[in-house]
């Protein structure tokens, strides 16, 4: 990250130094962990989507940190500062996205990554301003003052967004309209642009396709957030495709409409790098804190507490005697070195309860700051139990900091407790148990709130679900020390972002995140244990030596997984091929995990590579326990698999089970680092038996489609989606018959990008026939079916009916035919045009391809990834062709394990050359090439 001295200022201004702390618990506590932990223990990962600067998860000429800065922008313009239903930063765009005013798939691909974090006390319309902070800060621009409380909107905003081919007074009334004067206008637009660029394919007439790399022109020529839009513009020389080239003519030269509407006085300003970042500093603030005042009270300015606790849960223990204290306290070391944190605790009465001392759970940091956290783990009498605490933090040099939240003490209520043990998630049921204090006697309810795929509002369906909640009345048990346990079940359709909570009248245990609980509800003693398991409890007590400090080891379960061993990847197919998941900067078991519910098998490899799948791919086996070696980098006391070694993880209800065993074969591992002295028998699954049995069928172009007829691939329309009647979006198990299903009802269907489903009833106006070929993408959810390509949809229309060919994909001056002429007799994808047969017969390294020659067979990095600039997979037709493609701009590029992309303008630490015949793979979109191989890239280098 780049940090001027003008930006350092702001980060000491902006953290507020010397003033009071918010009080704890607090409405912004769940928007201040998505701001500051990206990575590391409990980190939340918000900012890792955009970390680097230049990174984007969705491919080649793609900037997820420019797309999260314009989505800001585009929320917030609909607003009108002048009438009752005021508008502004609320969420609105998600029911936009098909109004002509959004082209791309950025604003998409945005809101389903906020979706991810979204839930009852996180909005849209926060994590949208949350957006322009993340990818501001990350590309080295100012701080961004960031505040809480955005309410979202359940419908779309009004039309209003300012378009490319606005004449200069209709954007001053359109800036006007939202609140803001010329000058402003100028400042939005720079600094909004500072990032990102325009995409041929969405503004044909900006910039002209095939004309620059990935058909994306930046507005200046860096990736940071710099006053090179300035700069550029005043001195030249300016390659903003909003200023200069094909834009002109077309009259789409809105950048140059903006700057001159001050005669150039605001952007010569602007040239002066501290006075950018100091008016993008406040003009995004503004732009973020436009909302509706009538409806919205935005919080105070976010700055990290400098303690804070974290995921706190009393469980009453067997027999009702004792209770279970766990949980974090988040400690901000930016500006202390701590030796060591304690609490001090005061009982259910208020009096002096004692002294708990903590150990390092781990460590995390955010854009600016480094925090450490100190796992609470003891045993406090049932009887007197514990209403509030404060922390001591004990410095290396001997200081000593009291914090005692504003004076009121840290509140935890043993009222209604939660059993996370006696809980569990099985066959769409979510049963709890709770403890509840016999004093209490309101009735006692169980919350859950599921997230559900928005349909209200069709045909525009909100890349973001609603949430659902549902309360049922919870059955009272038995007795069990000072509290009645109740009981209550609840049905879900999804566990992906479930939460819960129990509560009774003023009391509650709440937000509960249930993809923690495992698949078996344990039971709760009402007897008190043994004086033997007493004394082998894990359980600690509140004396000074009461918490064990963690070791680095490989853990025995996770939720509802236990271990299976260190497994090989497969034999030219990954281990587990259902789903993947990367965070290299914070990755942990528990983290994959979570990612891959629903699945069999999880596994972690090379540190931040989590996989998913509900069978191992043929010939992983199990390997050296020690093979498993690098540590997670969000947990350093869980190991992450290696390079081509994966910490593999099965669902314990299946490791029993007799469906799962292997035809002939056992595995063994030992485990005496994870559980025990002993060994530990596995018996796992391999592919099933059919997998040794090629398939009949082959890739091609269905006729048919659920009554649907092939139309042809057509091109999007002129600035309109081609179908826009309703879109769904899948990028991991998209196929056309899921699309007909989502369209059912509507006219035609089509599917783009691989995972992108649209429906309607006419096809707009632009939208042309374009060569079959082009339609290229094979569909995620069935390796033999085409799912259109960027910018092209494999078209389908309802009934039987003849198509007309576009004169550019055949050379025949007919322009209609059948259906037989747009799909071949073979239903394979055939162009129009021949080649000769290709004189090579059998595989070999490729010298040249393109302007990229062949560097070798290189190694990955020492815990890094060679290449990091970017990366693509394609593991049925990857070819060096393809990944040359994707990498265009960058100086190496390399293809590794068949099917896997990487991209860079530099060698990491620790990649260095290797045996050439080490890259054996060949690639499985060209039989003759050769596709590195596991931790190996048959890498090239632009001369």
């Amino acid at each position: 990250m780049k940090l001027c001295p003008t930006t350092l200022g702001l980060v000491a201004m902006f953290l507020g130094l010397g003033e009071a702390q918010v009080t704890w618990p607090n409405a912004i506590d769940e928007l201040e962990d998505v701001m500051f932990l990206n990575s590391g223990y409990r980190s939340r990962g918000f900012g890792t989507h955009v970390t680097p600067c230049s990174f984007s998860e969705f491919g080649a000429g793609r900037n997820t940190a420019a797309e999260w800065l314009r989505i800001g922008f585009h929320d917030m313009a609909t607003t009108n500062a002048f009438v009752g239903t005021h508008g502004g930063v609320d969420g609105s765009i998600q029911f936009e996205l098909n109004d002509g005013e959004n082209i791309g798939l950025g604003f998409n691909t945005t809101l389903h990554t906020y979706a991810n974090f979204f839930n009852s006390k996180l909005s849209i319309g926060d994590l949208v301003a949350l957006g322009v902070y993340a990818s501001t800060r990350t590309c080295g621009g100012p701080i961004i003052p960031m505040r809480g409380g955005r309410i979202d909107v359940t419908v779309a905003g009004p039309i209003g967004v300012p378009q490319p081919q606005n004449g200069q007074g209709i954007f001053i009334n359109q800036f006007t309209r939202m609140g803001f004067n010329t000058t402003d206008m100028i400042k939005m637009t720079a600094c909004g642009h500072t990032l990102g660029g325009v995409h041929a394919g969405d503004f044909n007439n900006i910039v002209a396709p095939g004309t620059v790399a990935n058909d994306f022109q930046l507005f200046d020529n860096t990736l940071e957030f710099d006053n090179a839009i300035a700069t550029r513009y005043v001195s030249g020389p300016d390659t903003d495709p909003l200023v200069v080239g094909i834009s002109v003519a077309n009259t789409r030269n809105s950048d140059f409409a903006v700057f001159t509407a001050d005669k150039n006085v605001t952007i010569q300003a602007m040239t002066d790098a501290a006075t950018f970042n100091s008016m993008c500093q406040d003009i995004l603030q503004r732009m973020i804190e436009t909302v509706d005042p009538s409806i919205v009270t935005l919080s105070p300015i976010i700055a990290p507490y400098e303690v804070k606790p974290e995921g706190l849960q009393l469980t009453l223990l067997s027999g009702g005697a004792t209770i279970s204290f766990t949980g974090d306290i988040r400690v901000r070391t930016t500006t202390r070195s701590v030796s060591s944190v304690s609490i001090t605790y005061l009982d259910r009465t208020g009096a002096a309860g004692g002294t708990i001392t903590t150990a390092v759970s781990g460590t995390a940091s955010g854009f600016d700051d480094s925090f450490t956290f100190y796992g609470i783990n003891a045993n406090i009498p049932a009887s007197s139990s514990i209403s509030s605490f404060t922390v001591v933090v004990t410095g290396t040099s001997g200081t000593i900091e009291t914090f005692n939240n504003n004076g009121a003490g840290f509140p935890i209520s043993d009222s209604v407790i939660v059993q996370t043990p006696q809980s569990c998630l099985s066959n769409g049921n979510l049963t709890v148990l709770a403890a509840v204090r016999a004093t209490v006697t309101t009735p006692v309810s169980l919350n859950v709130t599921e997230k559900v795929p928005r349909t209200a509002g069709s045909p525009i369906v909100s890349p973001v679900p609603s949430l659902v909640t549902t309360s049922t009345t919870m059955v009272k048990g038995a007795a069990v020390g000072p509290y009645n346990i109740y009981s209550g079940s609840v049905s879900y359709s999804s566990s992906s972002g479930l939460k819960y909570g129990v509560g009774s009248g003023t009391f509650a245990d709440s937000f509960k995140d249930a993809s923690a609980l495992g698949t078996a509800c344990s039971p709760l003693g009402t007897t008190l244990p043994s004086s033997t398991s007493s004394s082998t409890s894990s359980k600690t007590s509140t004396s000074s030596s009461a918490t064990a400090t963690p070791t680095l080891a490989h853990k025995a379960t996770v939720g509802p997984y236990s271990y299976l061993g260190c497994y090989t990847e497969g034999v030219g197919v990954r281990a587990l091929s259902s789903a993947a998941f990367y965070n290299y900067t914070g990755m942990t078991i528990e983290q994959c995990m979570s990612d891959c519910s629903g699945y069999s098998y999880f596994g972690v490899e090379y540190g931040g590579e989590c996989y998913c799948g509900n069978a191992l791919g043929t010939g992983s086996i199990l390997a050296a326990l020690s093979d498993c070696s690098f540590i997670c980098p969000g947990n350093a006391f869980e190991y992450c698999g290696a390079g081509n070694r994966l910490e593999m993880y099965e669902l314990t209800s299946l490791v029993s089970s007799s469906s799962v065993v292997q035809s002939t074969t056992s595995k063994t591992s030992s485990l005496s680092s994870v559980a025990s002295s002993t060994s530990t028998t596995k018996t796992v699954t391999s592919t099933s038996s059919s997998s040794s049995v090629a398939p009949s069928q082959t890739l091609g172009i269905k006729q048919t489609v659920a009554g649907y007829t092939f139309q042809g691939c057509y091109t999007e329309a002129t600035n309109i989606r081609a179908l826009s009647s309703a879109s769904f979006y899948d990028y991991t198990a998209m196929t056309l018959e899921a699309c007909a299903a989502d369209c059912v009802g509507y006219t035609y269907f089509g599917v783009e990008y691989a995972g992108e489903c649209y429906c309607g009833n006419v096809i707009n106006t632009g939208s042309v026939l374009a060569a079959a070929s082009d339609c290229s993408m094979v569909c995620p959810g069935n390796e033999f079916e085409y799912c259109g390509a960027g910018n092209r949809l494999e078209m389908y229309k309802i009934g039987t009916v003849t198509v007309s060919t576009s004169s550019s994909s055949t050379s025949s001056t007919s322009t209609s035919s059948t259906l037989s002429t747009v799909v071949s007799s073979s239903t394979s994808k055939t162009s129009t045009t021949t080649t000769a047969k290709p004189t090579q017969t059998a595989p070999a390294i490729k010298p040249v391809i393109g302007s990229y020659k062949y560097y070798g067979c290189q190694t990955e990095g020492t815990n890094i990834r060679a290449l990091t600039g970017a990366s693509f997979y394609n593991y049925t037709s990857m070819n060096l062709e393809m990944c040359a493609s994707n990498c265009a701009g960058y100086k190496y590029w390399g293809v590794e394990y068949g099917g896997e992309c990487y991209c860079g303008n530099a060698w990491n630490t620790g990649s260095v050359n290797a045996t050439a015949s080490d890259c054996s793979f060949l690639c499985p979109g060209n039989s003759l090439e050769y596709c590195g191989a596991g931790n190996r890239l048959s890498a090239y280098y632009l001369p």
